[in-house]
């Protein structure tokens, strides 16, 4: 099998992410460019990795022209990068959110029309959400009605980041963590929100969001409260889901990833997992449709419904984008 030659545009943390995910699959895939602006950094991740470094990426897809690339810059640098991908034929993984706006979005995914693009909301494959999508469909929680999740932690780089500067991120917490909340609550649900009223507040000497809270609803009716924070050190990460049969919980921190009550049980049913984490299984799926085997899990119409959420959230907390 020929393997796929991969390029990554960015080399800061999540770019990371991409890279090891790349290399588990190396009987698949060949890294053969990394690009950054901080040429130095992108050396050190072809150094690791392998392939070559380049102080740009349009340079580094004009010279290469590889069968995929991962795009893990800010949320602002990410068009041109991705027009260049879209004039070359090359298949896009597009780190979330998709950009700053819908406006951008839109442009994102205009010009990828009829091309390979898929967006990185990697909890799509964490293996304990898509047992409790399962869970959700053979109906033993009875009808959905609740999902709660929340994604906090202290964020020690905050004031020191791009993460923290708007017009660079789009925007904060909102934009950078409860996005990927959006989008666990339309995979769980299987529909999208209808209404969203969100609430922010700025604990930190910083120009964004640090907290945000969104109540959601599906156009079915299910109802979301989704929280997110930078400024809490103890660290949480869970989604709850409510049927009117039993109850579900996905822990990110715990040895059980998934369990479950039903109404007429007196105990827990945990589940355990023992598989590649979720980035490596993102890696494997984009693999999967640049070999034509399969379409995109999150392709451009779930990164525009994400974006529409996250504008009539902003919009709905007085927030002028």
């Amino acid at each position: 099998m020929t393997k796929t030659q991969v390029a990554v545009i960015g080399a800061g943390g999540i770019a990371g992410a991409h890279l090891r995910a790349y290399a588990t699959h190396a009987e698949r895939c060949q890294i053969v460019g990394i690009a950054d602006i901080d040429e130095a950094a992108a050396v050190s991740r072809a150094e690791e990795f392998g392939g070559s470094a380049f102080s740009d990426g349009v340079t580094m897809l004009e010279q290469l022209e590889p069968g995929a690339v991962s795009i893990c810059t800010p949320p602002k640098f990410r068009l041109p990068f991705v027009e260049a991908a879209a004039a070359r034929g090359i298949a896009v993984l597009c780190e979330k959110p998709p950009a700053r706006t819908l406006a951008e979005t839109e442009a994102i995914v205009n010009a990828m029309r009829g091309q390979l693009l898929q967006f990185a909301f990697c909890h799509r494959f964490h293996a304990p959400l898509l047992a409790a999508i399962n869970l959700i469909r053979s109906g033993k929680l009875g009808m959905l009605a609740q999902i709660e999740n929340r994604f906090a932690f202290r964020f020690a780089r905050a004031g020191n980041s791009w993460f923290t500067d708007a017009d660079i991120a789009g925007g904060g917490i909102l934009i950078d963590t409860l996005v990927h909340s959006i989008d666990i609550f339309r995979a769980l649900s299987g529909d999208e929100i209808e209404a969203a009223q969100a609430v922010l507040s700025t604990t930190l000497p910083i120009e964004v969001e640090d907290s945000a809270s969104l109540l959601a609803r599906s156009n079915a009716g299910v109802l979301g409260t989704l929280n997110c924070s930078w400024v809490t050190p103890v660290g949480e990460a869970f989604v709850r889901i409510h049927g009117t049969e039993g109850q579900a919980v996905i822990d990110y921190n715990a040895a059980a990833g998934l369990r479950y009550k039903l109404a007429d049980d007196a105990d827990w049913t945990e589940e355990h997992f023992d598989e590649p984490d979720r980035f490596v299984r993102q890696a494997s799926h984009f693999l999967d449709c640049v070999e034509g085997k399969c379409e995109p899990r999150v392709g451009g119409e779930d990164g525009l419904a994400v974006m529409r959420v996250i504008e009539a959230a902003y919009e709905s907390a007085g927030v002028r984008r």
